[in-house]
């Protein structure tokens, strides 16, 4: 039982370490975003009619569902992780435009939960140490947007784009801890998918100054990717739901 507490203990310690650098890296994209603005800020002197934009986000990406589910058939076992994305678009009226995203999502796997729920399934598994990478979501879509102002300073923003989802499964080593069998490391190679898939997202528009809007966005995923993989009993496909909603705060420079 002890054993099996301090491999527990070195599964948690690896999660937080990987969750303290993704919080360094979110904090470091923050600071690069309002320092990006700003600079650029100094080189704009008026704003258009319409409320054409580029701008860049960073945030939390929030897994739900089956996705963060702790179940070997179906979950994932994803965590909370972060985003950063880079998002345009021309409005051809004042409310309504074209334009698109491309982001980037790293979600950790709790590996906690992962060694108990293998433990929990494997009668003869008496302990396993799990190190993993994060899960890797990339999108890049376009489709129309929406902009309505509800006071001078504050605006109502929307959108649903349609393009590339972009899927990447964790890296992952495992030590089981068998009866009577020699303990030894093995390894799940990463297996990726894409397919067409779609976006939607509200958000709140705080216009700064003629230049910059400060926006403050809500962003829904949801959809299933099949991941290919080769194992001793020959290659097999695992489909997983990917389910996350990204909130995100980011800067604008009008056009």
């Amino acid at each position: 039982m002890i054993g099996f507490e301090s491999k527990w203990l070195n599964n948690y310690i690896a999660k937080s370490k990987i969750q303290t650098q993704m919080k360094q890296k979110h904090i470091y994209l923050l600071r690069s975003i309002i320092f990006i603005g700003f600079g650029l800020s100094i080189l704009c002197t008026s704003a258009q009619d319409k409320p054409s934009f580029i701008g860049l986000r960073t945030g939390v990406s929030i897994p739900f569902g089956k996705y963060a589910a702790k179940d070997l058939d179906e979950g994932s076992f994803a965590q909370a992780g972060f985003n950063v994305s880079i998002e345009g678009a021309w409005f051809f009226k004042p409310k309504f435009g074209v334009g698109g995203a491309v982001g980037l999502n790293l979600l950790p796997v709790d590996v906690a939960s992962l060694g108990r729920a293998r433990v929990d399934k494997d009668p003869f598994l008496s302990s396993v140490v799990i190190r993993s990478e994060p899960w890797r979501i990339i999108t890049a879509m376009i489709g129309p947007y929406f902009q309505l102002p509800i006071s001078s300073k504050f605006s109502f923003s929307a959108k649903l784009l349609g393009g590339l989802l972009y899927g990447k499964t964790p890296y992952q080593l495992y030590k089981p801890d068998y009866y009577l069998l020699p303990d030894d490391w093995a390894e799940i190679t990463p297996a990726t998918d894409m397919k067409f898939s779609w976006q939607t997202g509200i958000g709140i528009v705080y216009n700064l100054n003629t230049c910059i809007d400060l926006a403050l966005d809500a962003d829904l995923f949801y959809d299933k990717l099949a991941f290919g993989f080769n194992s001793s009993t020959g290659y097999y496909t695992d489909e997983r739901t990917i389910a996350m909603i990204n909130t995100t705060l980011g800067l604008r420079i009008n056009l």
